[in-house]
């Protein structure tokens, strides 16, 4: 096994979630966005970003597929729904080749769980650093969006969800958060 360089991971993670969020809300300037993460895949190949606004969700509900209030909560918050999921993410495509390249290089499931841990790490450290240099707001606005990570269709989704959700949120919005699947909280 060879190792991997995921400082530099991080630092294409960072660009590349800066452009896409910054383009998306250039591109949609009056809308709120309520949530933006950035997912992964259980094979740990691929990182993309995911985000949804208060307009968008009101849309998706208009649609009419999701009535139950447990539905209503997935729709609000898993990623795979949301309006905006991969939207501009041609710049991941680089970091994206580096995982799937270096996976190939691993030789065994205990190496991959920790190169996995690793890049679940580095996609919140990613994050991390766009809230600190400011880049989603300050104040009331901070406090009005969500940041996560995720992993589709995976069983350790929701793990994954809540640590990110604690590490990079104000206490009173991974509180609001922690509650997403109650039927009340959507």
């Amino acid at each position: 096994m060879t190792s991997f360089d995921f400082e530099t991971l991080r630092v294409q993670i960072r660009d590349a979630a800066r452009h896409a969020f910054g383009t998306l809300r250039a591109a949609h300037p009056n809308e709120r966005f309520y949530a933006m993460a950035l997912y992964t895949d259980d094979g740990a190949m691929t990182v993309c970003p995911s985000a949804n606004s208060e307009e968008a969700f009101q849309r998706i509900l208009l649609d009419g597929e999701f009535t139950d209030p447990a539905d209503v909560a997935y729709a609000r918050w898993g990623t795979a729904e949301w309006a905006y999921e991969a939207a501009h993410a041609e710049r991941f495509d680089a970091p994206c080749k580096r995982l799937s390249t270096h996976l190939l290089t691993l030789d065994d499931d205990r190496a991959f769980g920790a190169f996995r841990s690793r890049l679940h790490d580095t996609m919140v450290q990613a994050l991390a650093d766009l809230d600190q240099e400011g880049f989603f707001g300050a104040g009331a606005d901070r406090q009005a969006l969500t940041l996560f990570c995720s992993i589709s269709d995976s069983d350790e989704a929701e793990a994954l969800e809540d640590r990110s959700a604690e590490q990079l949120n104000p206490p009173a919005v991974f509180a609001a958060f922690k509650k997403r699947w109650d039927a009340s909280s959507a």
